[in-house]
């Protein structure tokens, strides 16, 4: 617990260090209307906007949240929710942070990463929603070494199964380690002997790389 709580403080240390990077009065008009933020809104935008300057600062390891939590836990209401809510705005945050950095010079060394844990059902359940779904969901790559512009991998017309080059959870996190330069194939050993591999298993995906 004691070391819990010293990791909490020492990341909003690292936070509120660099106050300047949280103000974005300094931003051209045009590139805050490129996100469609304004000031301080705490939006998705602003969160990509706020990604941004971090990469910009030599932040080597970022995480966007979405505005709210759970909000595409969507058991229910799915497809009004998806339209009016959660993809305009992931639409425009994801796209106006790519040429961002694709502007900036950035993206050719920044890997973005868009994607969540699990996918949702295909069948619709009563209230109109999607459930937890694991056989099958969408992530999305671009920048730094990827190949853009092609899908990789294929579902039945029902988005329910994986019908041509399944790519797995080990398979991901052994290209991301690749990109990146990270030695998958090492292993640690905890106190009393046991092997944590970085990565258990798993290829890396080449058509994925440019």
């Amino acid at each position: 617990v004691d070391t819990r709580i010293s990791q909490y403080e020492m990341a909003f240390r690292m936070q509120m260090s660099v106050p300047e990077l949280r103000d974005i009065s300094s931003e051209p008009k045009h590139v805050q209307d490129l996100y469609g933020v304004s000031e301080a809104d705490g939006s998705f935008a602003y969160n990509c906007l706020m990604a941004r300057r971090l990469v910009e600062a030599g932040v080597p390891l970022v995480t966007v949240n979405s505005a709210t939590n759970r909000d595409w836990d969507t058991h229910g209401d799915n497809f009004r929710s998806l339209k009016n809510t959660l993809l305009p705005v992931t639409d425009r945050g994801v796209s106006a942070l790519l040429e961002d950095l694709q502007n900036r010079g950035l993206l050719d060394e920044t890997l973005v990463v868009w994607m969540g844990e699990m996918g949702r059902t295909p069948t619709i359940n009563s209230g109109a929603g999607r459930d937890h779904w694991s056989m099958a969901q969408t992530c999305l790559f671009a920048g730094g070494g990827i190949k853009p512009g092609q899908v990789i991998g294929a579902t039945d017309k029902q988005a329910a199964a994986v019908v041509s080059d399944p790519v797995g959870v080990n398979d991901l996190l052994k290209t991301i380690c690749h990109l990146m330069g990270i030695d998958s194939e090492k292993v640690y050993y905890t106190p009393i002997g046991r092997p944590v591999p970085v990565v258990d298993g798993g290829k890396v995906v080449t058509d994925l790389i440019a």
